[in-house]
């Protein structure tokens, strides 16, 4: 089997056991709860089919929510950030970079570009995922601040997952 194959089913599982027994049980003050898992998601290749991405971001997600609990919530999530993926990322890659296959990654797109690519799905997963937690805008500043906490977190989580990836020079 292909070595980069290799690499991702162990990045997915070891992003999915991460998730599901130790992030899940992180609440910052109550609001902030990490989804370190997605990054699986950010990184796939640019040019990789979109069915692919979509049916591997439903299977990670449909897996959490199964470990979590949450009825199909993480694999809706999941499934829209990876439909939305090859959108966000020609929007943030500069025109000359769309035709060319690359890993999204700090050392790939550069700092700007990563983090206007990696904000932008993480704040959409953060949103999409409370949203359809809590079913209702009854309450609109406590899910502003859950979804806003969670992102910034989860965000800074994706920055230093990406920043340790082994074989960066």
């Amino acid at each position: 089997m292909n070595r980069m194959v290799l690499t991702y089913i162990l990045l997915f599982v070891l992003l999915v056991l991460l998730q599901v027994t130790v992030l899940n049980d992180i609440s910052l003050f109550g609001y902030a709860t990490p989804f370190l898992y997605i990054y699986f998601i950010l990184r796939l290749p640019s040019l990789m089919s979109a069915n692919w991405v979509m049916s591997i971001a439903f299977l990670m997600g449909l897996i959490v929510d199964i470990f979590s609990n949450t009825p199909g919530m993480n694999a809706l999530a999941a499934t829209t950030i990876a439909f939305v993926r090859k959108p966000v990322l020609a929007l943030v890659l500069p025109r000359s970079d769309e035709a060319v296959s690359i890993v999204p990654s700090i050392s790939s797109l550069g700092l700007g570009h990563f983090i206007g690519y990696s904000f932008l799905m993480v704040i959409l997963f953060c949103v999409l995922i409370f949203v359809i937690e809590a079913f209702t805008f009854f309450s609109p500043l406590t899910l502003i601040l859950r979804f806003s906490s969670s992102a910034v977190f989860t965000f800074l989580l994706v920055l230093a997952a990406d920043c340790l990836k082994p074989g960066k020079k």
